[in-house]
């Protein structure tokens, strides 16, 4: 017969960071600009053989993709409402 052994560590989509970290909780979104920016600085310094507009470029690029993620985030969060309120009937 062989039992069950608790986990030694941190498995991450079974106990996420935020878990582990409560006062990451409140902030974790707004780690996505470093990230944002983070990318679109290699992708610049990677794309161009002239490194002389790279910080243009690597702000106007950060400023694409976090609007275009904010673009996609209204359209999910309204097909999301349209889907309730149409498919589900009303909310009362």
């Amino acid at each position: 017969m062989t039992t069950a052994v608790a986990p030694m560590g941190w498995i991450p989509f079974i106990n996420p960071l935020y878990s582990a970290v409560p006062h990451l909780t409140a902030i974790w979104l707004l780690l996505i600009f470093p990230l944002v920016v983070i990318i679109s600085l290699v992708y610049q310094t990677v794309r161009r053989n002239d490194l002389s507009g790279l910080a243009l470029g690597t702000f106007w690029f950060s400023t694409k993709v976090l609007f275009f993620m904010a673009l996609i985030a209204v359209v999910i969060q309204i097909v999301f409402f349209l889907s309730i309120h149409y498919l589900a009937g009303p909310l009362n």
